[in-house]
């Protein structure tokens, strides 16, 4: 078993805070009403900043299971830490380390020499960590392994160079997830990658990048990562795109209907939903609310750009595939709510209606298709019909002019045997009916939003000091 990458993130978005504890400390990673419990069986707090945790059943560190042990590293220790940091202890005692840390990422760039870089002086740290962890995991478990492996930052190329490394050594894959990996691209150039390394990580590495490059941008190649599959998603104002915390994310990908409701770019995007988030990014130029995207360009350059940028479309799926796929999620839903409360609840609740105002949608979507497919069968079956009788006169007609056969099949035409009235006003009835639940699940959406904004209304009142 492995770890999804959003379990990942919420493992790696608390590593410079729980690295600070000791082995045996059980924290959780989830949330108060969706609890998911990890106990620290290694870590260390120096230069480099890395745990290793298993899953357990509670706070009391109940049944871990050593056969799911990931390791965390943290990315590079900023010098300077904000007021409330610099009046703690345990910032002028890391002091040292923070110093080293940050020379180390400027170090692994180039950026003091007219050296291509390489990988940082950390990767020493986390492959020697990563044996410590195996040999401990195995004294526990015989049948144990490390499954996940995640960096962030200046560790990235060094976690991912450690993972492809013994997973190849030992014969059994580690699933890597980096954060905004840090010179990856002169780790590369210089040969710190094997090509048997570089392979596996294409294979069972994901790369997490913001749009915008913030911090990566100073590592000479703006951020670049020749590994991997890269997820990228576009920065929303205000956010800090360097931060493991901020892409949103769904399973092993970027959550995209959350980034398409937000009409914003991400990795794993259909080409009818990068459409509709480009139309909706040029009305906000006309209307002056973005100030991003250039005015007067064809949509096609951003259609380009999306694809150098965030990757290939994602295949659209077929309206009857969704509407499966939905019909099983809004059972696991209401399977889900009957058992939930809290946060979870009202999460769940969300969903629900989203994915029912899709349904809706799609629903009408189906119907007026196939209104109009069997009315496309019919009147291709009446024009079939008519042309096998006409055939059939001409044959038999011998003794008459072609002429006096076409005065007698006057009458045998599409335009008399089938009404184009009728089948327009069908179509108009379809076309409404499909408008409707369109409206229907736009005020579902909403609904939805209204569920978000007083949860977090309601949180906001219980926060606020």
């Amino acid at each position: 078993m492995t770890l999804s990458d959003k379990e990942i993130q919420s493992l790696q978005r608390t590593t410079k805070e729980n690295v600070r504890h000791e082995e045996g400390y059980v924290f959780n990673a989830g949330t108060r009403n969706n609890p998911a419990y990890y106990k620290i069986i290694h870590r260390v707090d120096d230069t480099t900043q890395a745990m290793a945790v298993v899953p357990v059943d509670d706070l009391a560190g109940h049944n871990p299971n050593y056969q799911e042990t990931t390791i965390v590293v943290g990315g590079t220790q900023p010098i300077f830490g904000s007021t409330g940091e610099i009046l703690t202890p345990y910032f002028w005692e890391k002091k040292k380390d923070r110093v080293t840390s940050s020379f180390n990422a400027f170090t692994a760039s180039g950026f003091f020499g007219p050296g291509k870089g390489h990988l940082t002086a950390q990767t020493s740290d986390i492959d020697k960590f990563y044996l410590e962890t195996f040999e401990k995991v195995k004294s526990k478990d015989e049948k144990a392994f490390i499954s996940n492996m995640s960096g962030h930052s200046q560790s990235s190329p060094g976690t991912a160079k450690t993972a492809a490394k013994y997973a190849i050594l030992q014969g059994r894959p580690i699933k890597v997830t980096n954060f905004m990996d840090f010179a990856a691209q002169k780790a590369v150039e210089t040969g710190a990658f094997t090509k048997e390394e570089l392979a596996y990580l294409n294979k069972n590495a994901t790369i997490y990048r913001d749009s915008r490059g913030d911090i990566v941008f100073l590592d000479g190649n703006g951020g670049n990562v020749p590994y991997g599959k890269i997820m990228r998603f576009e920065v929303e104002e205000g956010q800090d795109g360097h931060s493991p915390r901020t892409p949103v994310m769904k399973g092993d990908k970027l959550d995209v209907d959350y980034y398409y409701r937000k009409n914003l770019f991400a990795s794993g995007m259909t080409e009818k939903q990068v459409r509709k988030v480009i139309e909706a990014k040029i009305k906000d130029i006309e209307s002056g609310k973005n100030k991003d995207f250039l005015p007067n360009i064809n949509p096609n350059y951003y259609l380009m750009l999306y694809k150098k940028m965030y990757g290939d479309f994602a295949p659209e799926l077929s309206n009857q595939e969704q509407l499966s796929i939905n019909r099983q999620l809004i059972d696991k839903l209401h399977a889900s709510l009957r058992t939930s409360s809290g946060d979870k609840t009202i999460s769940l609740r969300e969903e629900l209606v989203r994915t029912s105002a899709q349904t809706t949608q799609l629903q009408a979507e189906v119907y007026e298709q196939e209104i109009k497919d069997k009315l496309a069968s019919a009147k291709s079956s009446v024009e079939q019909h008519i042309k096998e009788l006409r055939d059939a006169a001409y044959t038999l007609a011998h003794n008459l002019s072609s002429g006096e056969v076409e005065e007698l099949l006057s009458e045998l035409t599409l335009s008399k045997a089938w009404n184009e009235g009728t089948e327009a006003s069908t179509l108009a009835s379809a076309s409404a009916y499909t408008t409707k639940m369109t409206e229907i699940a736009g005020n579902l959406n909403k609904a939805a939003d209204n569920i978000v904004a007083i949860d977090q209304k309601g949180a906001q009142i219980f926060t606020k000091k």
